[in-house]
């Protein structure tokens, strides 16, 4: 028993007396962040002032954004922090282990923001940020439902909630979740369901805060639904909607990977069900696409630093493009969409394509709609029912074509073969002439 209650009361005195020097690797954290932070030149955060207590601390700060605009040269964001020290913390999100735990509330500075607005954000914005034993940064924003009225219109946007984690400034994951937007006036409507995203990326090269990081991984992003009213007549709706995008690196090569479907979609008085794309963007040499994100990044901090782009700059970014774009263009990528299709009430619509740039007749000095479609190389091929056709009185047109070879019915079809390659098209292997 006796061994029990000292054992209780070690553990009870390591909680009180750890905050104490755990706050001292919090501060010097936060200060290695903030020398990274501003070796950007387009963010800087200052520390105005830190008040240290035994478990936590309360911090004030300014951001600045550089912003390129006629009208506003930056923006500047007060930034308060009320700061608790581990091993265990209570938060708005429940009871935390880890280092520290950032409580955040914020202030414009630098541009007119009425107080209110200000208020309204500090109460239903709530952000936080969590340190852990292993030093990863782990972010948190939820906002409750905020509703606005005005005139006879309204807004209503429901709760969500983000948590995205940082380890190293090299892996980054997350996820967010918001429940929907719904906005009305006297005659109009706009409904947008619910909204999720996940992501799960790592830095393949560069730097993450220097804004010049090549992110690989996947992200998926999720829409229920989407639709817009006019006097009760439907201007537009969506359902089921996801995007997924992968991009991956092997032997220097980027691969990106890109799908988009939905369960039906309605617009302009017409309605289709299953949409797809599927597209692979293939064979892009990272190596070149970092010294484009280098390059850029350091035109962007000297012109930052001379208050804007001068004609000098904007020559230097053109021959960083060229320069670039040949280096690209030479392990000749190619741009494949594997599946572009929907059904209709007359059937389904699929299509294939695949694109490329003839690197040998492209002038990467002149680049420009011309130059492009010279270099341009594609193939399709897909088929249409003929009854759809039919819905757009292009039926005459469509059999002038079938009987002078460009295309071929089969099974209430039309199906089509198409190459182009030197601004010349052919169809079925015909040259096609209007």
């Amino acid at each position: 028993m006796n061994k029990a209650i000292i054992t209780v009361g070690l553990i009870a005195a390591s909680l009180l007396v750890a905050p104490k020097f755990i706050g001292n690797i919090v501060e010097q954290e936060r200060e290695k962040t903030i020398v990274e932070l501003n070796k950007s030149d387009d963010i800087t955060l200052t520390t105005t002032e830190y008040n240290s207590g035994w478990f936590g601390a309360n911090v004030t700060s300014e951001l600045t954004f550089n912003v390129e605009g006629d009208d506003l040269a930056e923006v500047t964001i007060a930034l308060e922090e009320a700061m608790s020290f581990g091993p265990v913390m209570f938060t708005e999100q429940g009871l935390q282990l880890g280092l520290g735990y950032s409580a955040m509330k914020f202030k414009l500075l630098s541009a007119d923001v009425d107080e209110d607005i200000t208020k309204l954000l500090n109460e239903k914005v709530h952000i936080g940020a969590l340190l852990g034993f292993n030093k990863d940064v782990t972010a948190f924003i939820a906002t409750d439902e905020i509703r606005y009225e005005e005139g006879g219109s309204s807004l209503v946007s429901a709760p969500s909630s983000a948590q995205f984690s940082f380890i190293d400034n090299d892996e980054i994951s997350g996820d967010f979740s918001w429940q929907g937007l719904e906005m009305n006036n006297s005659n109009e409507r706009f409904v947008m369901g619910k909204v999720t995203m996940t992501t799960q990326q790592k830095v393949a090269r560069g730097d993450y805060l220097a804004g010049t990081a090549i992110l690989t991984g996947d992200a998926n992003f999720k829409i229920a639904n989407v639709s817009m009213t006019d006097e009760n007549n439907t201007i537009f709706s969506l359902n089921d909607a996801e995007l997924n995008s992968v991009v991956s690196l092997a032997n220097e090569f980027l691969t990106v990977d890109v799908s988009y479907h939905a369960k039906d979609i309605a617009a302009s008085g017409q309605s289709f069900e299953q949409p797809n794309l599927d597209l692979v963007l293939e064979k892009i040499d990272i190596n070149a696409l970092q010294e484009l994100n280098t390059a850029m990044a350091d035109i962007a901090n000297n012109s930052s630093a001379q208050g804007g782009f001068d004609d000098a700059q904007s020559e230097e970014v053109l021959a960083v493009l060229a320069d670039v774009t040949e280096k690209i263009l030479a392990k000749n990528p190619k741009l494949k969409v594997t599946d572009l299709s929907v059904v209709t009430e007359q059937g389904k619509i699929t299509s294939k394509f695949n694109f490329a740039l003839n690197k040998d007749l492209i002038d990467s000095s002149k680049l420009n709609a011309m130059t492009i479609a010279m270099a341009l190389e594609a193939d399709a091929k897909g088929e249409i029912p003929l009854a759809f056709l039919e819905t757009f009185g292009v039926s005459p047109m469509v059999e002038a074509f079938v009987e002078q070879g460009y295309f071929t019915k089969q099974d209430n079809n039309l199906n089509f073969d198409a190459k182009y390659s030197e601004t010349q098209l052919m169809l079925n292997g015909k040259v096609f002439q209007m």
